[in-house]
């Protein structure tokens, strides 16, 4: 597929935009999911499912406007998907190239609605340069004037229109009105191949991981007495900002930070506006994407000093607690087995107190959970069971006042021989 080349900027982020390779869905496993599931075929309407098995990144979408793609996938005929997608978005697989060479464009809300459509009408999104690309002169003359049109058409071209067939929307399947279509859930077999991370994967997670962490050193070094959280807040958006990645309203530090005595943990308003003191421990915990993959963690960092006696016990069990559990990372643990084994190194710490600890983990990629929520027979899946290439964010949590709390979330990609931590600096606090 030809794509398109540009310059590079000259003084362009660290994490500067990439292309991404055409393929980088654990596809195997997919249909693994959807025979274990008795699925014939796959309808995926949500943007992070469309990303991750076509590397299509649509600009401006937002989540709950109207779907201007559809991704239409037989688990017979595997190796030939159909893109269906908005006419103005038919530039962007130039830019990005995709494995998905059937591409079906379809009449967009630029279209003009004083005027009766035209199949000449798509010619105003393709540029000259595309003359005479084989996919681009086949979406041409594939142009629809109607979505559900196009996506029905590539579901019949494709022997799924009708049979068991799941989509990751299953409302966006009943709308479809295929009298023959079982609509069954389509969120957990994508989920299943999501949960375990391919090699191109897992550098994107690492990637974004280097941004955060290089974000949160920034944002320490440009601390100044008499900061609140809201200057902290947009320190850390301004780094991330400034490195090349992405942070979503209303900011990207979740935890919140409770004043004084209190031992609550909760997340953050975006509103908090206290003093950032000297002394107090902050909880690092942030959020953000590169590549559309999440970035999560951090640790605490003790302002503009050295911890309490109580406070360097505490962050010094948190260390030995993390590192135990990376450590115990390995296929075939469950989540619970973690759970109890952390609390154990609490204790064996000498924290007499263990049960009040916060010890908990998602998964992580294109969101925060990356974990199917049901098993093929239906049944909840609750407590994981690790798998090799998993990543999955420990996040570790010994309450305490302001100057006493400690807190540890490393991202951790489990391995045959243990986890392997993404960040670089360690378990210690900041």
């Amino acid at each position: 597929m030809t794509v398109t080349t540009t310059a590079r900027a000259r003084n362009g982020p660290a994490f500067g935009r990439q292309r991404l390779p055409e393929r980088f869905c654990n596809l195997d496993r997919l249909l693994a999911g959807m025979e274990a599931r008795g699925l014939d075929g796959l309808v995926v309407t949500t943007p992070l499912n469309v990303f991750y098995l076509t590397s299509f990144n649509g600009i401006a979408h937002k989540a709950d406007e109207p779907r201007p793609y559809t991704l239409i996938l037989a688990r017979r005929e595997p190796e030939h998907p159909i893109l269906v997608l908005a006419d103005y978005y038919l530039t962007t697989p130039l830019h990005q190239p995709t494995w998905v060479k059937d591409v079906r464009p379809c009449r967009s809300v630029m279209s003009p609605m004083d005027l009766p459509p035209r199949p000449e009408d798509v010619d105003a999104h393709i540029p000259r340069s595309a003359a005479g690309i084989d996919w681009v002169e086949q979406a041409r003359a594939a142009y629809r004037f109607d979505s559900g049109e196009q996506v029905r058409a590539a579901m019949r071209d494709l022997g799924i229109d009708r049979g068991r067939v799941g989509f990751d929307d299953e409302g966006f399947g009943r709308r479809l009105g295929l009298p023959e279509v079982e609509v069954a859930n389509g969120y957990d077999p994508l989920m299943h191949a999501r949960a375990v991370k391919t090699p191109a994967e897992l550098a994107l997670l690492a990637r974004a991981t280097s941004l955060n962490e290089e974000a949160i050193r920034r944002t320490v070094s440009r601390w100044e007495k008499g900061w609140t959280r809201q200057d902290l807040n947009h320190a850390y958006a301004v780094s991330a900002v400034e490195l090349g990645g992405f942070v979503r309203d209303p900011g990207g530090l979740v935890v919140s930070h409770a004043v004084g005595d209190d031992p609550t943990l909760t997340v953050q308003s975006g509103l908090e506006d206290e003093e950032v003191a000297p002394g107090a421990h902050v909880m690092f915990d942030c959020h953000g994407t590169l590549d559309l993959y999440c970035w999560d963690g951090g640790k605490s960092w003790v302002v503009g000093g050295e911890p309490t006696p109580e406070g360097a016990k505490r962050l010094a069990a948190t260390a030995r607690v993390g590192e135990a559990l990376v450590d115990a990372m390995r296929p075939g643990r469950r989540v619970s087995e973690l759970h109890a084994m952390g609390r154990e190194v609490y204790r064996k710490a000498g924290m007499a107190d263990a049960d009040g600890a916060f010890i908990f983990f998602h998964g992580l990629g294109l969101s925060h959970m990356d974990f199917e929520m049901h098993l093929p027979d239906g049944r909840p899946y609750r407590d994981w069971v690790l798998e090799e290439n998993m990543v999955l964010p420990i996040h570790l949590f010994f309450p305490g006042g302001e100057r006493e709390r400690a807190w540890l979330e490393e991202v951790v990609v489990v391995g045959a021989d243990g986890g392997r931590p993404l960040f670089s600096w360690g378990f210690e606090p900041l």
